[in-house]
């Protein structure tokens, strides 16, 4: 038995006429006769009367239309689904994310547009700190990461896309008298506290802070270290310290912070995606090609529109 022969049969059943059915299954009607036949003689018993009217259904025709109709629609589905995944139309994406990306431009739109295109990929979202995410991504755990540069990115089995540059800032209270200049110097830093992620995360942000007050000829007093965004700017906020953060941590709008450009120093933050390289699913390429830039562009600059958070 093959499946033409059920198609051919569910189309005579269906028109209950071979001449319709022919003409439904753009077949001439000798073949499609000598099929059913087949059919027939396959299965041992009559499936149809033949008259002059057309065909009516044996009860062995009737019993087995509905199971014809299962095989087929189960046959079609089959097909339906190996080609969506196969163009990544369908499947899952494990995504993870560092605490600031939700405050990002980039992150949310691309997030946005890759659900728009592609509905049915499930995305299995974790927001983990930089190193958690290159530990997944090397173990299988996670399929891409949105995260800041960090020296383990490094890891020849990585690929990486720069998706977003955007600037550093310094974080302080309202009250504090640098909040009083429109920017401020690395080398005025020097005595003060720092909030700042901790060693323990790996976080690029710290690498990167620890490097700008290497570069100034000093070495940060570390007050406080947390483990999110959110709640180094919100120790900000309760006096506790200073910090650089992205400019893009604004958004998070937590009372009694100014944010200050750094004078004289051009200190800027890359967001990237990493995947593994040898990662070749299709809904994993096609999100990667949606972030990447257009050929010759480069990736997006945030804008840094400082300022300082209402009391």
């Amino acid at each position: 038995m093959e499946l033409r022969h059920l198609r051919y049969f569910v189309a005579v059943a269906e028109e209950r006429h071979f001449s319709r059915a022919a003409q439904r299954l753009h077949v001439s009607q000798p073949p499609l006769s000598q099929q059913i036949q087949a059919l027939e003689a396959e299965l041992g018993v009559p499936l149809f009367t033949r008259g002059r009217g057309g065909v009516r259904r044996t009860a062995a025709g009737d019993a087995l239309l509905p199971l014809a109709r299962g095989i087929l629609d189960a046959v079609q589905h089959a097909i339906t689904q190996t080609r969506q995944a196969g163009r990544g139309e369908a499947g899952r994406l494990r995504i993870g994310f560092a605490g600031s990306m939700p405050f990002t431009d980039i992150m949310p739109r691309l997030l946005r547009d890759y659900r728009a295109a592609w509905p049915q990929v499930t995305l299995d979202l974790r927001e983990q700190p930089s190193q958690a995410q290159i530990d997944d991504l090397l173990a299988d755990r996670l399929d891409l990461g949105f995260l800041r540069h960090t020296p383990s990115i490094a890891d020849p089995r990585l690929d990486t896309l720069v998706v977003q540059r955007e600037a550093l800032l310094v974080a302080i209270h309202v009250d504090h008298p640098l909040a009083a200049q429109s920017s401020v110097r690395l080398a005025d830093l020097r005595e003060q506290p720092f909030v700042l992620y901790s060693a323990s995360l790996g976080s690029g942000l710290r690498e990167q802070t620890l490097a700008l007050c290497a570069q100034a000829g000093f070495t940060p007093r570390i007050a406080q270290e947390v483990h999110e965004m959110p709640t180094l700017i919100g120790l900000i906020s309760a006096g506790l310290g200073v910090g650089i953060v992205a400019a893009s941590m604004q958004r998070a709008q937590l009372p009694f912070v100014a944010y200050r450009p750094l004078r004289g120093v051009r200190a800027r933050t890359e967001v990237l995606l990493a995947w593994r390289r040898d990662d070749a699913q299709p809904p994993l390429r096609n999100f990667i090609a949606l972030a990447r830039p257009p050929q010759g562009a480069a990736a997006p600059a945030a804008p840094d529109g400082t300022g300082a958070a209402s009391p």
